[in-house]
C-alpha cells in the first residue's frame, strides 16, 4: 500500500499515522537516507510524515517512489521492541480499573441498600475519573 501522499519534482512526502511513533520514524529516516538520489529529509513526528528531497535531474521519480514504498513497507512491518509504558499511561490504566471496580461495587451496594458504602465507592469512582480526565485533559475539548 502506497503511503506517498505527494510527489513533486524533487520532493516526495510520505505520511502514515504509525510514523507518529518516534522509534519508527527514526528507522524510516535511516532507511530512506540510504536510497540513491535522496539528498535530504525533513520529518515531523506530530504529523507522522517525512519529506524527501532529491535531485530531479539525476533521479528517476518512478524508481525513487518504488524504492520509498518498499522502504516504508519494510520499516512498518518490523515490530517495535516491547518497552515499558510511560508513567502517565500506567497511572491512567490503574484509574480505569479503579473506575470499573468502584462503579460495579457501587451499583451492587446500591441494590443491597447500603447507602453509606454506595456513597464511598461512588466517591472513589469520581476520584479515579478525575485522574483519567487529568491524563487526557489536552484532548478533551478539541
Amino acid at each position: 500500500m502506497s503511503r506517498i501522499v505527494s510527489s513533486l519534482p524533487g520532493r516526495i512526502r510520505v505520511r502514515d499515522r504509525v510514523l507518529r511513533n518516534r522509534v519508527r520514524l527514526e528507522r524510516l529516516e535511516a532507511a530512506l537516507i540510504k536510497i540513491e538520489g535522496v539528498t535530504s529529509l525533513q520529518s515531523n513526528s506530530g504529523a507522522g510524515s517525512v519529506v524527501l528531497h532529491f535531485d530531479a535531474a539525476r533521479a528517476d521519480a518512478e524508481r525513487l517512489e518504488a524504492a520509498v514504498d518498499t522502504a516504508v513497507d519494510a520499516v512498518l512491518a518490523t515490530p517495535l521492541p516491547a518497552g515499558k509504558r510511560s508513567v502517565k499511561m500506567r497511572v491512567n490504566r490503574y484509574a480505569k480499573v479503579g473506575m470499573l471496580t468502584s462503579l460495579t461495587t457501587s451499583l451492587v451496594l446500591a441494590a443491597a441498600g447500603q447507602k453509606r458504602w454506595h456513597a464511598v465507592t461512588g466517591a472513589i469512582f469520581v476520584a479515579c475519573l478525575g485522574v483519567h480526565l487529568g491524563v487526557h485533559r489536552r484532548s478533551l475539548l478539541r
